[in-house]
């Protein structure tokens, strides 16, 4: 018989399912616009190109100029599905769970997509962090709270 005690202490706050919603939906209004843009593929070529070009990581520029310019088009599609993945995922888990304190599963998708949200700012970071101020510190910014939200579903996937 599960024990109410602890099937309680596995929750999500709602507060904090708000937050992660807010990521979801900044995911969602990126990847909408790439999907719907219809420039995305066909130029991140030049865009890498220009990463690339006084990127401060020579191991990370490295990678650009002999891997991902090479194949702009297939980087570009695994990005702009990527983005809509973690989008999806964040977004309709966060609600799920917000309204329904979810199950295993719901828990596990959030845990994906707050993952690969992550993973994305993390590639993006390295590539165009040093153009700007505001580029760096929103990317590390949505990097650390991705991994933090990551941490605590994982947490509560424990208590189980």
């Amino acid at each position: 018989m599960p024990n109410p005690k602890n099937n309680a202490s596995s929750r999500l706050p709602v507060y904090f399912l708000l937050f992660v919603l807010a990521i979801g939906l900044l995911w969602l209004k990126s990847s909408y616009g790439k999907l719907t843009g219809g420039v995305f593929v066909d130029g991140l070529g030049k865009t890498l190109t220009m990463f690339a070009s006084k990127n401060p990581y020579p191991w990370y520029k490295d990678f650009l100029t002999q891997i991902a310019i090479p194949n702009s088009k297939t980087f570009g599609l695994l990005t702009m599905w990527g983005e809509f993945f973690a989008a999806v995922s964040i977004t309709i888990s966060s609600i799920i769970l917000i309204a329904t304190r979810g199950n295993k599963l719901i828990k596990a998708i959030l845990l994906l997509g707050l993952l690969g949200g992550a993973f994305l700012n993390a590639i993006f970071w390295l590539a165009a962090g040093w153009t700007s101020a505001s580029t760096e510190s929103l990317n590390l910014l949505m990097l650390i709270l991705q991994v933090i939200g990551a941490f605590a579903v994982a947490k509560s996937l424990t208590k189980f």
